[in-house]
């Protein structure tokens, strides 16, 4: 017995030095990122090309590297669907990075066992100090999976040249008013963001808005920027979208402004995160620690990317003035499971039958 014990505890050393010996470390990471040498980004936003040169340049120099990078703004619900494909099918996916994913796009990944934790604070902290408070300000059940990059704040935008500030509805309830009938642009995707009132109101409520909301004709875009355009060409005087789409626009000398709701503030918080079997994890990793951090500071110089931990932000100022003038419910997603992410998951189904038609 006492021979096996100290085998057992020969065996359990030798265990333990060979994960420590495996654990990831910064230079680790940073030596097999320059090996790796390039990168294939698939995230929305930041999503203009002026924006991607200048994080690959500041990025390559932070770190002296000189990894050559695309970037491919896709939505994230088309590369999840595709590297969900790819990893069945026992292949390398075509991303190493992928975002700006909410926690129902992550959660098809985790489900598929195509993401895994991984240490950030523990392996970029000393390089990236505001790492640790990042990687924790997402909602338990993703943490580790994936890195906040900016907080979807969605409100109502409106084109200045065809409505007066004055004349603009003040809350989600007033667009179901008739009086707006086929004057508001809405995403074709499950009708973004009004399934998200169900985590406030609760589900019967939030179909009955939405079939409301329906029953007013509203034109129908495909993805959020879309009903930005058009707001800001003149098709419809009013939209409901995100802030970081209409500040983009604002910020174009578009005639687009943006408040948030007086009823909601309809939140839908963007990640980024690696994906099994990408083709350059460490590079992968590397990048994303660092957009995640850094980058977003430097991203949000030539596009709105918007972060509500930032108590300066345009958007966290808009969003405390909004909650303390009217009292405005925050809304969004507290975990992946639970019986307020059933009633959601139901609310969407709803809202898909009654876009189809059933």
């Amino acid at each position: 017995m006492i021979r096996i014990s100290g085998l057992a505890a020969v065996l359990a050393a030798l265990f333990a030095t060979s994960a420590l010996a495996q654990a990831p470390t910064f230079q680790s990471v940073l030596d097999g990122a320059k090996k790796e040498g390039a990168l294939s980004i698939a995230v929305s936003s930041p999503g203009l090309p002026e924006t991607h040169k200048a994080l690959f340049e500041a990025f390559n120099k932070r770190f002296g590297t000189n990894i050559k990078a695309e970037w491919q703004p896709l939505p994230s619900t088309q590369t999840g669907t595709k590297v969900i494909a790819e990893g069945a099918a026992g292949n390398t996916v075509s991303f190493d990075v992928i975002g700006a994913g909410s926690s129902q796009e992550i959660s098809a990944l985790l489900q598929r066992d195509m993401l895994k934790p991984y240490p950030w604070a523990e392996v970029f902290g000393k390089e990236l100090p505001t790492i640790k408070a990042v990687a924790d300000a997402a909602i338990p059940d993703i943490r580790g999976y994936a890195l906040p990059i900016l907080d979807v704040i969605y409100g109502m935008a409106w084109n200045s040249n065809l409505l007066k500030d004055n004349e603009v509805p003040d809350s989600l309830a007033d667009l179901l008013d008739p009086k707006w009938k086929g004057k508001v642009a809405v995403n074709a995707l499950v009708l973004v963001p009004m399934d998200l009132v169900s985590y406030v109101v609760g589900k019967d409520k939030a179909i009955d808005m939405s079939k409301r909301l329906l029953a007013n004709n509203p034109v129908l875009e495909r993805g959020t920027p879309a009903v930005t355009r058009a707001v800001s060409v003149g098709q419809v005087p009013l939209g409901i979208t995100s802030f970081h789409t209409s500040e983009r626009s604002a910020r174009l000398n578009e005639p687009v402004k943006f408040k948030v709701f007086s009823d909601f503030v309809l939140h839908l918080p963007a990640h980024a995160y690696v994906p099994e079997k990408a083709p350059h994890p460490n590079a992968a990793r590397l990048f994303t620690a660092w957009l995640a951090t850094e980058g977003v500071a430097l991203a949000d110089k030539t596009e709105p990317t918007p972060v509500l931990a930032d108590p300066n932000s345009k958007i966290a100022q808009m969003v405390k003035a909004q909650q303390a003038k009217s009292g405005a419910k925050f809304s969004a997603p507290p975990a992946l499971k639970g019986k307020e992410v059933e009633e959601n998951a139901e609310v969407r189904k709803a809202i898909t039958d009654m876009l189809a038609g059933k």
